[in-house]
């Protein structure tokens, strides 16, 4: 893809290099999951759900590598319009542009669900019914990635926004940065759609609740103990 076919979403996520290599390592963690099923079942069609998969960049980066058949859910027109215009020609692409509340039903029979940076755009009520028909629905896989918005690494990420003129700080009150940084989330907006106020942990809990979380990762590194990692990564396998 281009520079000049980019979206102002994507030119956001590669915004430098430091950005752009932040945003990759859900990728590296996903297609680690992928070979491994191909591994298991090689000649298999793995059917995958991408729960708010804006421009499916995962359905690009998957089709090439693997045996899919691809279901990509995004509320945003014209993010489902631009992966229409991509990838709509393939056959085993099929996006649809709405809410997941009024789909549930393609959560069912799926090797592989994901929702990658997305449940912290979610109203929490919708999140927790979701979780529910994901467990419910029982997929091989369910894979999720949310920011980390609360301990040391906000003021890090925000200070760091500042300093390269990025954007993502100016969700933030400097007041909320810091208290955001200390834990004390009740001294911050209560969490809508957007980064500021979420907490990882809560989703980390409602997931507990109703499926087996097998591993929490870090990023962009493994050992990188939460407080200091950039986004977190739930990977809930279903045990055969």
């Amino acid at each position: 893809m281009t520079h000049e076919t980019q979206t102002c979403y994507e030119k956001n996520q590669n915004f430098n290099p430091l950005v752009s290599w932040l945003h990759s390592i859900r990728y590296k963690y996903l297609i680690e999951l992928f070979d491994q099923l191909r591994n298991e079942n090689p000649d298999k069609q793995l059917k995958v759900v991408d729960i708010g998969c804006a421009h499916a960049k995962t359905f690009g980066l998957l089709n090439e590598r693997y045996n899919i058949s691809y279901v990509g859910i995004e509320l945003d027109q014209t993010f489902a319009e631009t992966a229409k215009s991509r990838y709509g020609s393939k056959s085993n692409f099929r996006i649809i542009n709405d809410s997941i509340e009024n789909h549930y039903t393609e959560l069912e029979n799926v090797d592989f669900l994901m929702s990658l940076e997305t449940l912290e755009h979610i109203p929490e009520n919708i999140v927790v019914r979701l979780i529910e028909h994901i467990a419910a629905a029982n997929p091989k896989y369910f894979v999720c990635s949310v920011p980390n918005e609360v301990g040391p690494i906000v003021w890090i990420k925000n200070v760091g926004s500042l300093l390269m003129g990025y954007m993502r700080h100016t969700e933030y009150k400097w007041s909320e940065t810091l208290y955001a940084g200390l834990y004390q989330l009740d001294k911050v907006e209560t969490h809508g759609t957007g980064h500021k106020g979420f907490d990882w942990r809560w989703l980390a809990q409602t997931i507990r609740h109703n499926r087996k979380i097998t591993q929490t990762l870090s990023s962009p590194f493994r050992w990188l103990p939460k407080t200091f990692s950039v986004s977190v990564i739930f990977i809930s396998r279903r045990s055969d």
